[in-house]
């Protein structure tokens, strides 16, 4: 028998490289933004070679804080005092989209600070969360940005924002990835602001690590300025409804789970609401 020698272990390994360059490499042209009402763009990417599990498509909801209304929504506040999942919320508030909020204790108690419609839910600071969303600047108008508490200030005596939801930092202003490696994959909820001011949530429906997700955000072609994370695993959930067009995506569920199971109650939601 003649044996060949052809490297097939080297030529495999290229072929990876090159098909993971050729996969992020088609994020360079551009995403292609659907409006979806005034402030409000919508579109989706993907995330080889990152994605460890599942769909490697990004759901990406792009705002104008200027043109859209961002409110904070616990259970707490609700006639009905339990969690809801996202379609309640979403069909309660008649927003455009609601995604989940950050994590939460065993309780449903929110991990962190959390303000919705000008009242502290939880004045309970997270120590080691280093990155807030915020909206609704107390003095009037449209406004919503993140912010790294490392840097910016975040009062607890005088509340400056009507909507506040502590989290941690995935990337910040330097670039710097601020989580460590691990080999936890979870479906992801981002919240970032790009150099242009304007708010972008992304929520995958496939499953990453978080340092992973981190790298993933630093080459996407949103000219992201820093990103914080929200809740992962089957919390990661994101629901749009405007005019005709709808999308959901709900976590993910362990393969082979048929039927899937219904959207997780969430404790904490943000809506995008119409100003």
């Amino acid at each position: 028998m003649t044996r060949s020698h052809f490297p097939v272990a080297r030529v495999s390994a290229l072929v990876a490289v090159v098909v993971g360059a050729f996969l992020t490499g088609q994020h360079t042209g551009g995403p292609r933004w659907r409006e979806l009402a005034p402030g409000v763009e919508f579109t989706t990417l993907r995330g080889e070679p990152y994605c460890r599990s599942g769909s490697a498509t990004l759901a990406v909801l792009r705002l104008d804080p200027t043109k859209v209304r961002l409110r904070v929504h616990h259970f707490s506040r609700e006639p009905e005092g339990r969690p809801l999942d996202l379609t309640e919320w979403q069909r309660r508030s008649g927003a455009l989209a609601a995604f989940n909020a950050g994590q939460y204790y065993g309780d449903y108690s929110y991990m962190g600070l959390l303000a919705g419609q000008g009242t502290w839910i939880s004045r309970h600071r997270h120590p080691t969360f280093q990155a807030a969303l915020v909206a609704g600047p107390r003095d009037g108008g449209l406004d919503a940005r993140v912010l790294d508490l490392a840097r910016d200030g975040l009062d607890t005596d005088s509340l400056r924002w009507n909507e506040v939801a502590q989290s941690f930092m995935l990337l910040d202003r330097d670039g710097t990835v601020r989580v460590r490696h691990s080999d936890q994959v979870a479906d992801r909820t981002a919240v970032g602001q790009d150099r242009h001011g304007r708010l972008v949530v992304l929520v995958t429906e496939g499953g990453y690590t978080l340092w992973d997700f981190a790298q993933l955000l630093r080459r996407l072609p949103l000219d992201l300025a820093l990103v914080m994370a929200m809740d992962g695993g089957r919390e990661a959930e994101l629901l749009v409804s405007a005019g005709d067009f709808r999308y959901a995506s709900f976590g993910q569920w362990l393969p082979g789970a048929l039927p899937p199971p219904p959207p997780v109650p969430l404790p904490a939601v943000v809506t995008v609401e119409r100003p």
